[in-house]
């Protein structure tokens, strides 16, 4: 494919840090403090191109396991817990504001945020039973159609990530403030300038997981959102 594929929007999926049922769900939660009014949100949004305009590859289901969502205290080695999980977000491709989280921390000043791409030890349970199956346990599950053929892709790459907010995140006792993950799942697929890859070739298998892994380490970008309009404040 020509390098004009790249011309093309492909979606970046806005993980906004706030509660919609079904859309973010795990085991062994632990908020810091559940009995105060929740004062941080967590949830995601996603824009409303979702492939290129030839229609390749279409995803139409992405699933990722987090574990450890934590906040870095600024100019400090402190951290607290935001949730523990592990927990499955789902990136529906919708293009609306979706809350998916919500815990109250200490008010302060934080600067990272910092969470772990999970697959599943042995002794976890599953908390979506797609994640484990006789072949092995995942980290990340996306569905979808490669030139119209479907395909259902799962990895195990794990990666723990820390990201620096461009400005500091100023969490008050009784405000609500809000933060934005941002995720590019179509660049997963994506061979160098060749286009996109068939997810459902086994020779894509070490690729595709190498883009998953490299996108996990490299393109998540985390920024105060407070208005969830997935723009930096």
């Amino acid at each position: 494919m020509k390098n004009s594929v790249f011309k093309h929007k492909i979606s970046a999926l806005i993980l906004s840090i706030a509660v919609m049922a079904g859309s973010f769900y795990g085991c062994n939660d632990s908020s810091t403090n559940t009995t105060r009014p929740d004062n941080l949100s967590f949830g995601y949004m996603s824009t409303a191109d979702t492939t290129d305009n030839a229609g390749n590859l279409v995803l139409d289901t992405v699933k990722i396991l987090l574990k450890d969502i934590k906040l870095n205290v600024a100019n400090s080695s402190d951290s607290t817990n935001f949730k523990t999980g592990p927990y499955v977000l789902y990136l529906n491709l919708n293009s609306s504001v979706n809350i998916i989280g919500s815990a109250y921390i200490p008010a302060g000043t934080y600067d990272k945020i910092q969470f772990e791409v999970h697959k599943l030890n042995d002794n976890e349970t599953p908390p979506d039973p797609e994640f484990s199956d006789a072949n092995g346990r995942y980290s990340v599950i996306a569905k979808g159609t490669y030139n119209g053929t479907y395909f259902k892709f799962k990895s195990d790459k794990s990666a723990k990530q820390k990201l620096n907010f461009p400005n500091a995140l100023t969490v008050s006792e009784n405000g609500n403030s809000n933060i934005t993950l941002k995720v590019h799942p179509y660049s997963w697929f994506i061979d160098g300038n060749n286009g996109f890859m068939d997810p459902n070739a086994a020779g894509n298998q070490d690729k595709i997981d190498k883009n998953i892994k490299e996108n996990i380490k490299a393109n998540f970008k985390a920024f105060k959102d407070d208005d969830k309009n997935g723009i930096p404040d």
